[in-house]
């Protein structure tokens, strides 16, 4: 298993968002399972269960990590093919769906920083820095091509965000009220 997978592909994105998917490899980042597993902790039938790992292994975001013999048969045991997927910025931009979904994030994002408080002025001046920083951090990150953990990565991801911000978009604050 890979450290870090980073997805381009929007349907490879799409695959990995649907529910039933995205709870599946949650429960890969802590062992691997098998569709018997699966099936139970998720209380689905094997057969669906089954459907959902056939698309994620396409995709490559899960694979068969070892086989176990159960009576007459063998039971394939499923892991992620990395420990963390990081989803290509650019992808949001391409497809309508991923577009939606990246609208929606950065809507929650907005009313979050409301709720505690932060008034902002212009929310499509404050999608447009964002999506900026993010896309700098993440091009950086891409540029470095060494595997991290996933603290180290979230930690030198929210560094690079203020680094990008100091240099090149200090007006960035200027969208806030009252930051004084």
């Amino acid at each position: 298993m890979k450290d870090m997978e980073i997805i381009e592909n929007p349907l490879a994105i799409k695959v990995a968002m649907e529910s039933t998917r995205n709870a599946i490899l949650q429960l890969l980042k802590f062992r691997e399972m098998s569709i018997s597993d699966l099936s139970f902790l998720l209380k689905k039938d094997k057969s669906n269960i089954h459907r959902h790992i056939k698309k994620l292994e396409y995709y490559g975001l899960v694979e068969v990590v070892r086989r176990e013999k159960k009576g007459k048969n063998y039971e394939s045991y499923y892991g992620r093919s990395a420990k963390i997927f990081i989803i290509s910025t650019d992808s949001f931009f391409k497809d309508s769906y991923l577009k939606n979904m990246r609208e929606m994030k950065e809507s929650k994002l907005f009313d979050i920083l409301g709720e505690m408080g932060f008034k902002i002025k212009d929310r499509k001046i404050f999608e447009n820095y964002f999506y900026r920083m993010n896309k700098y951090a993440f091009d950086k990150l891409l540029e470095y091509n060494k595997d991290l953990d996933f603290n180290t990565l979230r930690e030198i991801y929210a560094l690079l965000s203020i680094i990008y911000v100091k240099k090149e978009l200090p007006e960035f604050f200027d969208v806030f009220e009252d930051m004084e």
